[in-house]
């Protein structure tokens, strides 16, 4: 019978996250200074794993381990990681959307308030020294009504803050349904109908759709299917939007302005000249403004998602435990 569990943690993570060290059931070892090779020859040697992006989980990597009781990625979001096979072989997966739900709906927020405002046009334009308020007036964010594509941690909370600001709120979530005060449940087609601006929430990967989850889940026949000319934000992940089709609808009007925290390639140096024309496009737009990933990454989100995981963890253990 196991004493310890033996965990390993690969990625640097916040201070506040050895405060749930103190225990006598977890024994850590850090491993962020080693090579990819040796972790790969010490994993077996361990029950847990804990990690930001360093791996991506697949059968290959699984094929390192022996004894995984659990895999606790610090951060939201799940693709990269195969949960099926993670199912397969009864390894639990601890993720900590909680701990940057807030920075996520600020930024969003603060997305908004740039784009209805001309922010961009605006600075640009007084760098160079021109003074254009008329072509510069804004819209205001009270009574718009606000589409919200997924509406889980982020969603929800941003569902509140738009409340608060004035705003009717329609949510679409293929499998949350918990109703709240704060927005109505409607179909995607109603969504579509009756949105003047549209947020997505939704993970890359998907359990209900399968290998494809949402990948270009915003192509060109969804935009095409909005009523009105939207303002459209994307703080999710880079691969839900299609950016050839976003692209064509800034251009034809269907879409009033976007704000993009997120890229289906972030590693620009690795950039196919379509992506590298694509991404030139959108940052020269007025309309467009693109943030390098950051929704969820301040001072605040980064100890909280550590805290918010070592909770998880902890009680993980405590579970493991009592079974025995």
């Amino acid at each position: 019978m196991k004493k310890m569990l033996k965990v390993l943690i690969v990625d640097k993570l916040h201070d506040s996250f050895k405060f749930h060290f103190l225990n006598d059931k977890m024994e850590y070892t850090y491993s962020f200074d080693w090579s990819d090779r040796d972790i790969l020859k010490q994993i077996q040697n361990f029950d847990g794993l804990i990690l930001r992006s360093r791996f991506f989980i697949n059968e290959q990597f699984i094929n390192y381990t022996k004894n995984l009781l659990f895999i606790a990625r610090v951060g939201s979001g799940t693709d990269g990681i195969d949960k099926i096979l993670l199912k397969k072989n009864k390894i639990e997966l601890l993720t900590a959307p909680e701990g940057n739900r807030n920075a996520v709906t600020e930024h969003t927020l603060g997305l908004f308030f740039s784009i209805l405002n001309n922010f961009k046009a605006s600075q640009n334009q007084l760098t160079n020294f021109e003074w254009k308020r008329e072509a510069n007036r804004g819209e205001e964010l009270i009574g718009k009504t606000v589409g919200i594509i997924g509406y889980g941690n982020v969603g929800r909370l941003l569902s509140q803050k738009l409340h608060a600001l004035g705003c009717e709120v329609l949510a679409f979530d293929k499998r949350n349904k918990k109703q709240d005060d704060f927005a109505k449940f409607v179909s995607l087609e109603e969504l579509q109908e009756k949105a003047q601006i549209v947020s997505l929430h939704i993970p890359l990967d998907d359990d209900i759709d399968g290998k494809k989850g949402n990948f270009h889940f915003a192509d060109d026949t969804f935009f095409q299917n909005f009523k009105n000319p939207i303002f459209f934000f994307n703080t999710s992940r880079g691969g839900i939007v299609n950016i050839t089709a976003l692209l064509k609808h800034l251009k034809n009007g269907k879409v009033k302005g976007a704000g993009l925290d997120v890229l289906e390639n972030e590693k620009l140096n690795t950039f196919t000249e379509l992506e590298k024309q694509q991404f030139e496009e959108l940052i020269a737009m007025q309309n467009v403004i693109l943030t390098p990933h950051v929704a969820g990454w301040t001072n605040e989100s980064y100890e909280n998602l550590n805290k918010v995981l070592g909770q998880k963890i902890n009680q993980f253990v405590e579970n493991y435990f009592q079974k025995l």
